[in-house]
């Protein structure tokens, strides 16, 4: 099993935390790898280097979260 790149994520931590944390590259990464859909990967790296808004990526993941899909894949 390979460690989470992002600490631990959960329905507490805030919107602003998390647009925070996704400034860094490495936080993008592991955000893409470990809680978005392989098949998302492509678009939210595109919009990360083009600086978009990430706010709908947050609240997808919050989405997920409150659905009980939103726990980190282990790859």
């Amino acid at each position: 099993m390979t460690t989470n790149i992002l600490p631990a994520l959960t329905a507490a931590t805030t919107d602003t935390e998390m647009l925070a944390l996704l400034k860094s590259p490495e936080s993008a990464m592991g955000f893409a790898i470990e809680h978005i859909e392989d098949f998302e990967v492509r678009q939210f790296l595109i919009d990360w280097t083009s600086g978009a808004d990430l706010t709908p990526w947050v609240d997808a993941w919050r989405i997920d979260q409150e659905a009980g899909q939103g726990a980190p894949r282990h790859v």
